[in-house]
């Protein structure tokens, strides 16, 4: 119940205000697509599709970088949308969050970062200055968009991606 009561409340604009922020930045995070049962795990059919979906949401954007950590379902995951921005996946740590946070408060432009049910929320936490609850594993659909404004200040809203069905 109280997931529901806040997604129902992130559709209102969270305001924090980050102390280290000298750009414009807008960072897409999202989990990686659904996965296969097994260690290190592909992505299932259903989420290849809901790869693309991401990539298609992000179709109109200018990316200037698209993260994902070194797990074989994140990069599957942010592969269409590198590919169709002709970027590189660049591959980041999961197990230093504050150290990636403080770097992208830094950067100026928009991002696409992808993670895991635990480091996903926990990232944009970081950015924002509110604590997010935690995905369950069966959450894959939720798109949390942060935007640090020039005054550091950070402000989050959410999307949802539904996978392509053609």
């Amino acid at each position: 119940m109280k997931l529901k009561t806040l997604c129902l409340s992130v559709a209102v604009t969270f305001a924090a205000t980050v102390s280290a922020a000298a750009f414009d930045g807008t960072f897409y995070l999202v989990r990686h697509a659904e996965k296969q049962a097994d260690h290190n795990p592909p992505l299932t059919e259903a989420g290849v599709k809901r790869a693309e979906a991401i990539a298609e949401k992000l179709k109109g954007k200018k990316l200037n970088a698209v993260y994902s950590t070194d797990y074989t379902r994140t990069l599957q995951t942010a592969e269409p949308t590198a590919k169709q921005h002709k970027l590189d996946v660049t591959k980041y740590d999961p197990r230093k969050l504050k150290d990636f946070a403080t770097e992208l408060k830094n950067l100026e432009g928009t991002y696409l970062v992808v993670g895991h049910s635990n480091t996903t929320p926990y990232l944009a936490s970081l950015l924002i200055g509110e604590k997010l609850p935690m995905l369950n594993e069966k959450q894959y659909d939720r798109v949390y968009i942060v935007h640090i404004d020039n005054d550091g200040k950070a402000s989050l809203s959410m999307d949802y991606t539904e996978p392509r069905t053609e």
